[in-house]
């Protein structure tokens, strides 16, 4: 595609009054003193015409021409990263053709928020190529298209530009902040080990309940081989699930519930220097549900890496529940799950737990994640109680997010009835609000 610039359109008409004035001097309409005079005038005029009328033609072909040969290609080498974390992508520019490129337009067209693509690059020699790395600092979870590239060109007198669209083959899947934690508050009776509640296990557990025959899929690890030697055929151990090591985390989605600033944050740029000097800082958007999807995500992290067996129950645009398992895979699936949670359920925290709760094994701890101070959570609490099992209530306090509500009185109501309380407020790192330091009870 070939856009006409401003300038064009000024030489365009200098061409046609030059055109125009070499007419209607010889015709005598625009009559001059003498002969002498009129030829001189009629001379500038074919010039002026020559040369504006050149610059046009000259001016299109160069533009036809300038973006033949030219290959854009975007490389990066990992496409999972966390909010917070930079993102590097390589920007390769080549020139196919013995001919010296003047100047080329690169922007990038990406929804990537903060993305840092664009550039412009000047004299790039024949089938020469030129690197540069894009640095973006991670604001928002989600996917995000790698592309298009937009590549733009033109001509020296600025009369024509030609525009082409590298479409995105790429797509970048950016995952909640995560926050390493050291401590995290676990009720009493909730360490592993306990009595086999006889329900199969999809991951080795402290309970073997048997063997099996062996079925395409099933881990190396797991064939007893005495007996697959004795049998003349692999066999496999079963394991049960040992109920005191599940950990569900319950996260409210509700629409109406979560509150955020309406003030847009500009994203961070982020160049080479800078990023040698390691002199930037990021905060989680002032958004009630970034601060529990994020927080859900570390305290996820923490207890898988106790190993602990740990589940995830939120409904938003979907009602989603990941079963109760173990180790680096079920950590990927919980941060993909939250990378596309969008706060727009219709069902309140109650309906949910009182949903789930006969699924949940009994002794497992169970962490509530919300910014609700509603009455219809102490029920919720309550159902959990009677079903024996350790409630922890990490609230995220929306009055410091702009709510017109205090939720003081709710929290001391949870300190009365003895539940563990954790308090998200803006502004404050997750690692301090979620360490057993700033544990209410």
């Amino acid at each position: 595609m070939i856009v006409l610039r401003k300038p064009f359109w000024v030489v365009l008409g200098v061409f046609l009054f030059a055109l125009l004035g070499g007419y209607l001097v010889p015709s005598g309409i625009f009559p001059v003193p003498t002969t002498l005079q009129n030829q001189t005038t009629i001379r500038i005029f074919t010039r002026i015409a020559a040369i504006s009328g050149g610059a046009i033609v000259l001016g299109w072909l160069w533009t036809q021409a300038s973006l033949f040969g030219v290959v854009v290609r975007r490389e990066a080498r990992v496409l999972r990263h966390q909010v917070g974390q930079i993102f590097e992508e390589r920007f390769r520019v080549i020139n196919r053709l013995p001919m010296v490129r003047l100047w080329l337009e690169i922007t990038d067209e990406s929804d990537l928020p903060g993305a840092s693509g664009s550039r412009v690059l000047s004299l790039i020699g024949p089938r020469q190529q030129r690197t540069y790395v894009a640095y973006t600092l991670l604001s928002q979870r989600g996917a995000f298209r790698l592309g298009p590239t937009r590549v733009s060109s033109g001509d020296p007198f600025g009369l024509f530009r030609k525009i082409i669209d590298v479409p995105g083959t790429q797509e970048l899947i950016v995952l909640p902040y995560v926050a390493t934690l050291q401590r995290f508050p676990s009720p009493l009776g909730q360490f592993p080990g306990g009595k086999a509640i006889l329900q199969k296990a999809t991951e080795v557990t402290p309970q073997a309940a048997g063997v099996r025959e062996y079925f395409p899929g099933d881990a190396l690890r797991s064939i007893h081989w005495p007996t697959s030697a004795r049998k003349n055929r692999l066999m496999v151990k079963e394991f049960e699930q040992d109920p005191q090591a599940d950990v569900w985390i319950i996260l409210d989605a509700e629409a109406g519930v979560h509150f955020a600033s309406s003030e847009k944050i500009t994203p961070v740029r982020i160049d080479q220097f800078w990023l040698r000097k390691g002199e930037f800082a990021f905060k989680l958007p002032e958004d009630t549900f970034e601060y529990g999807v994020s927080a859900a995500g570390s305290i996820a992290s923490y207890y898988l890496r106790q190993g602990r067996s740990v589940g995830l129950i939120c409904v938003g645009q979907a009602f989603v529940v990941l079963p109760a398992e173990r180790g680096e895979r079920q950590l990927n699936k919980i941060l993909e799950t939250l990378a596309f949670l969008k706060p727009n359920g219709r069902l309140p925290l109650m309906a949910v737990v009182d949903a789930e709760a006969s699924q949940i094994p009994r002794a497992s701890t169970v962490v509530l994640i919300t910014p609700s101070i509603h009455s219809s959570l102490d029920l919720a609490i309550d159902t959990l109680v009677v079903r024996r099992m350790k409630p922890v209530l990490v609230h995220v306090d929306a009055h410091t997010f702009g709510a017109g509500f205090s939720s003081e009185e709710f929290l001391c109501r949870m300190r009365l009835r003895n539940i563990p309380v954790l308090s998200l407020k803006n502004n404050v790192s997750l690692i301090e609000s979620l360490e057993v330091k700033n544990f209410l009870h």
